[in-house]
């Protein structure tokens, strides 16, 4: 086993942990139905498994596949695409959830992924209305509004 293959088992297992400890002032169960800590407990718990049986399969040399690490371009990739959601994050509040949705879709379709512009535009538009019709119009959920508007 090289070190390099037991990183995404390590580190589920340290998000799984991070979440058990961020969640452990919640009540487990409120009353007759399960309280705010239920799902997250059990996620972290199948999360912690899995991984732990990753640890034992790759420590056993069990697993008789060759590691595919990825190539260069996915590199950046990952990179853009999580300054894309950083950018998504702040940008929501100054221009709006949705047209922030909008420009989050477009750049990762566009410049991340590479595809066509006008089939990238519609699937954009799509989905910053269906959640401008489910989430603020339908549910009236207060989303970031925008502020010009």
């Amino acid at each position: 086993m090289r070190p390099v293959e037991a990183v995404p088992a390590v580190f589920l297992i340290v998000l799984s942990a991070l979440v058990l400890s961020g969640t452990a002032d919640l009540a487990y169960w409120a009353g007759i139905t399960p309280g705010p800590r239920f799902f997250p407990v059990w996620i972290a718990g199948i999360g912690i498994a899995l991984s732990a049986a990753l640890l034992v399969q790759l420590r056993r040399g069990t697993d008789s596949g060759t590691t595919d690490l990825p190539e260069r371009g996915a590199f950046a990739r990952v990179a853009l695409t999580t300054a894309a959601m950083a950018a998504f994050v702040l940008a929501s509040p100054a221009i709006g959830m949705v047209p922030a949705v909008l420009v989050f879709m477009l750049f990762i379709l566009l410049v991340v992924l590479g595809q066509r512009p006008l089939p990238s535009a519609l699937a954009a538009a799509i989905v910053a209305g269906t959640i401008e019709i489910v989430f603020v119009r339908s549910l009236k959920i207060a989303l970031p509004p925008i502020p010009f508007l």
